[in-house]
């Protein structure tokens, strides 16, 4: 495994800055995640990394050595696909032995009939079946080796293309949305797989991602990308309750922070920390209610409230608290220590 420098990276598409001097370290053994709505520059600077695209400044260097000029081939980086690239031809373990055998067959080697002809076929084909097995075994799809794509549910896709990465024993993973094209509930269960996976490898891992849910539970840190920049790189946890900028505390956190004006900048509190009170209770905003989203245990209470731009909103113990009704006032006070900060341009004040 290795460590990854990302120094100052730029990139441009015709007169579009796509990335906007990057700068990031990722330690060896680390499971990072790149966060960032569509078109923020996060799966551009994944593909920089794996050399699939070039950068126009900066440097990428992998364990001590720049590979700037390097092609992909030469990168000792594993990239798994959004969509899985799999052969439909080849039966799940010869797509898994792939890599394997292009790096330690000859072209004569590979061809089907005259390669079993040849000296060291044999031996090599023994060796990649040996770790393609091993490979199958570690993601429990032994049983799948001899199907096809074809015959396989998205989730056991997944993790063939995860298995034709791991069996190369590369120096980085590097994953690109990998669990889009899945169900919501084989997504949850994938979430957990590929982190015990990274847990047990050890390995170094880059993950792009939109989704906060999968960043905030997988990750050891988050990079939150928003236009083409680095915001903030943190643990899950401290981006959601100690955000640098209000677009970081805006973009972290479902439902979002709510975004108070007020003189010289912004407060923002979270909705958890928004608590439901009487209308006239001191120190409370006053408003009457828009919307009660109910959300089985909790429910998600949004309120109007004169001058603010949208409604503000309260996440409430459904259990332990009455929902109130559309159009009934009610009054919003924030825990004070949960409010947070921000000057007019949007930074974090202390």
């Amino acid at each position: 495994m290795a460590t990854i420098s990302i120094e100052a990276v730029r990139k441009n598409f015709g007169p579009v800055e796509v990335l906007k001097d990057i700068s990031l370290e990722i330690a060896d053994g680390e499971f990072l995640t790149l966060l960032g709505p569509s078109g923020c520059g996060k799966s551009t600077l994944l593909r920089i990394i794996a050399g699939l695209e070039r950068n126009d400044a900066g440097a990428i260097v992998i364990g001590g050595r720049r590979v700037d000029d390097l092609p992909a081939r030469d990168r000792d980086i594993a990239m798994v696909f959004q969509s899985y690239a799999l052969y439909p031809h080849m039966t799940v373990a010869q797509n898994i032995g792939l890599p394997l055998s292009m790096r330690r067959m000859n072209v004569w080697q590979r061809l089907p009939w005259i390669g079993s002809m040849l000296p060291g076929t044999a031996a090599a084909r023994r060796t990649i079946a040996k770790d393609v097995a091993e490979a199958a075994q570690a993601l429990d799809i032994g049983p799948l080796l001899g199907r096809k794509p074809g015959q396989l549910s998205g989730g056991q896709k997944q993790r063939v293309a995860l298995g034709r990465a791991m069996v190369r024993h590369p120096a980085a993973f590097l994953l690109d949305e990998p669990l889009s094209n899945l169900d919501a509930k084989l997504r949850v269960q994938m979430r957990s797989e590929l982190t015990e996976l990274q847990r047990r490898l050890g390995a170094t891992m880059i993950y792009v991602t939109h989704d906060q849910a999968e960043a905030m539970t997988m990750s050891d840190r988050v990079a939150v990308m928003l236009a083409g920049r680095l915001e903030q790189v943190a643990p899950p946890r401290r981006l959601y309750d100690d955000p640098e900028t209000l677009a970081v505390a805006e973009f972290v956190g479902s439902p979002k922070i709510n975004v108070m004006p007020v003189e010289g900048g912004f407060h923002a509190v979270r909705p958890e920390a928004m608590q439901l009170v009487a209308p006239y209770e001191a120190g409370a905003i006053a408003g009457h209610v828009r919307l009660v989203e109910h959300m089985g245990s909790e429910s998600l209470v949004h309120v109007e409230v004169k001058g603010q731009p949208t409604p503000l909103i309260a996440r409430i113990d459904a259990h332990a608290e009455r929902d109130p009704q559309r159009g009934e006032a009610v009054g919003l006070k924030p825990l004070p220590h949960r409010v947070l900060k921000f000057d007019s341009e949007g930074r974090r004040v202390r």
